[in-house]
């Protein structure tokens, strides 16, 4: 595993390094720094997508490539871009996905207003015994009065 870039806290300010990058982003809150880290890559990772493209297409001109390596490059930048991000994140022992804002409300009946949604459904038991109670006591409303 490599390392891509590191969040560290000092005196209050958080930043973000990613030296392959010579990128550096400083913030009040980590939450910030990471969007903005975020957005910074993206846009990049894009832009490099992007050229790559544009030179393959002048070496196709010249013959010394391919067509086929054209839409090759064509088809990374798509599956990268076009696709709505999406990760599994893993809090304690629990698996959750996440997904974009953008995902998240056209998936609105899966994530409703939440970020996580809960990778396994713990309701699931083998004999409907999810939150029913261990020694038998009626804890309905209608026995509390």
């Amino acid at each position: 595993m490599s390392e891509i870039g590191c969040l560290s806290e000092s005196e209050g300010q958080y930043e973000f390094r990613d030296p392959s990058r010579s990128l550096i982003v400083r913030g009040e809150h980590p939450e910030w720094v990471l969007l903005a880290a975020a957005e910074v890559i993206g846009n990049t990772a894009k832009l490099e997508a992007e050229s790559v493209i544009e030179e393959l297409n002048a070496m196709v001109e010249f013959e010394a490539a391919e067509p086929i390596e054209v839409d090759s490059a064509k088809y990374a930048l798509k599956e990268r871009f076009e696709l709505i991000p999406q990760c599994i994140v893993t809090v304690g022992k629990l698996d959750y996905k996440w997904a974009a804002a953008e995902g998240r409300a056209k998936k609105q009946d899966e994530f409703g207003d939440q970020a996580l949604k809960r990778v396994h459904d713990m309701s699931l038991t083998r004999s409907d015994t999810f939150l029913v109670n261990e020694n038998g006591d009626d804890t309905s409303k209608e026995t509390q009065a």
